[in-house]
């Protein structure tokens, strides 16, 4: 995970997107975004990572944030970029890797999700993060 310094260029017009505010939406999301990056033409290979990177953003976001989030697909030459922006604000004060303790007691998604995509990028201002998730085929 990487902080970017500037904030990131808009997404394209022609994303895709879809919004989420509950726990019940996370599936919808998985879906809408696998199903996107794979007609973009992610490889069926990579599709089951970039939906657990993304189940593990989008929790994370329904349990640090206030408002649930966006999360946008779209392709840039053969890359697959996800975006998800939220009304939080993120400061890095944890380890890259969690410390060594039990997996149910959380802690672990930012790691999970740097591990499975190629890039892994956030920029945060007080009250927004967005985070891109870098995904090649």
């Amino acid at each position: 995970m990487r902080q970017v310094v500037r904030p990131f260029a808009p997404p394209p017009s022609g994303a895709a997107a879809i919004s989420f505010a509950t726990a019940d939406d996370l599936a919808a999301v998985r879906e809408f975004v696998g199903a996107h990056a794979h007609a973009s033409g992610l490889t069926s290979e990579r599709v089951p990572g970039l939906k657990l990177a993304v189940s593990e953003l989008v929790t994370n976001t329904l349990r640090h944030t206030s408002g649930g989030g966006v999360t946008r697909v779209w392709a840039d030459g053969d890359t697959i970029i996800i975006e998800l922006t939220d009304s939080g604000t993120f400061r890095r004060t944890a380890p890259q890797q969690p410390a060594a303790r039990p997996a149910a007691s959380g802690g672990w998604g930012l790691y999970i999700t740097g591990e499975v995509c190629d890039e892994f990028l956030y920029h945060s201002l007080p009250g927004r993060t967005v985070w891109r998730l870098v995904f090649k085929p």
